[in-house]
């Protein structure tokens, strides 16, 4: 069996410098629940740092009994708006400014806090994270897009200030995707001749298969039941969904991005895990991993005609 020492060659990641944070948490429901005290304590210690961090909830559903005891709810709260009840909870406990959108996400959501970029001034060194918490392909597609006009149409010269971070999981497996870019070309030279990374590769560019219809939510084991609409209590006991797959989905987004904010310690782009094995792996940032993980092919070098 071959050992893996490419994290010893990893190369850092770190964002472009900035004053301001603003988490958007995508998905309130098994993992977005338990992800939102996540970010509260995650934004709470960027405070105390100097930088002003910020979190909106987005969701349009509501509690239903089928999602205890699997999300962060509880019976009080069946019929409630889930966004609004955990950003409620979340301003109570922390202090910390939340704000709510009870409908899906859309990239039109990011306008109104993306308009003082068309001013470049120091004023304006904001980052802004997708906190991707969702099991359908439609609301990552709003996310993939989302990457695509703002680090790639729109504000492409002032380096990558939107990060996608995505969670997925299935009964008992689960990866976090974290990355900025769909531009493979760029983010490979990059990797190549940079000693500190600042661009990786979004989640749809790492698995293209998280926007087609048919993908489940985990990579890893595509094994899930085709029923529709049975409750998370009925999978727990159905053996169908592990009862604590989303808290770990979670504690490995907060992971990431407290290794990329907090202690810049940041090496991998990919993890994937195995509760009923206990197995985990990640995919680190070496120029290798990320242009295997992307399909990159660079293009053959022409030799001049000597004259």
């Amino acid at each position: 069996m071959s050992l893996d020492f490419s994290h010893l060659h990893a190369k850092l990641v770190l964002p472009v410098d900035y004053k301001e944070v603003q988490f958007w948490l995508v998905g309130a429901g098994g993992t977005g629940s338990f992800m939102a005290m996540n970010l509260a304590r995650l934004a709470f210690e960027l405070n105390g740092r100097g930088k002003a961090a910020s979190i909106c909830i987005v969701d349009p559903d509501r509690v239903e009994t089928g999602n205890i005891p699997r999300s962060n709810f509880c019976f009080a709260e069946i019929g409630q708006n889930k966004a609004e009840t955990l950003a409620g909870r979340v301003s109570r406990a922390w202090g910390i400014e939340v704000g709510f959108v009870k409908e899906g996400f859309t990239p039109a959501l990011l306008q109104s806090v993306r308009d003082d970029w068309s001013v470049q001034s120091s004023s304006s060194q904001k980052l802004t994270f997708l906190v991707g918490c969702v099991d359908n392909h439609l609301a990552r597609f709003q996310m993939h897009e989302a990457v695509k006009f703002y680090n790639e149409q729109r504000y492409a010269s002032d380096g990558a200030r939107l990060w996608w971070i995505d969670g997925g999981n299935g009964r008992d497996t689960g990866q976090v995707l974290i990355g900025n870019r769909l531009d493979d070309k760029t983010i490979c030279e990059s990797a190549r001749k940079s000693p500190i990374l600042s661009l990786l590769p979004a989640p749809s560019l790492q698995h293209p298969e998280l926007l087609r219809r048919e993908s489940t939510k985990s990579i890893e084991r595509q094994n899930q039941t085709t029923e529709e609409r049975i409750t998370c209590s009925e999978r727990i006991r159905l053996g169908e969904q592990s009862l604590n797959v989303n808290q770990r989905v979670a504690v490995e987004m907060s992971q990431v991005l407290s290794e990329l904010l907090l202690t810049q310690t940041l090496k991998r782009f990919a993890t994937y895990f195995d509760l009923e094995s206990g197995a985990s792996r990640s995919v680190f940032n070496t120029p290798e991993a990320i242009a295997k993980t992307v399909n990159y092919q660079p293009e053959p070098k022409t030799k001049s005609k000597r004259k």
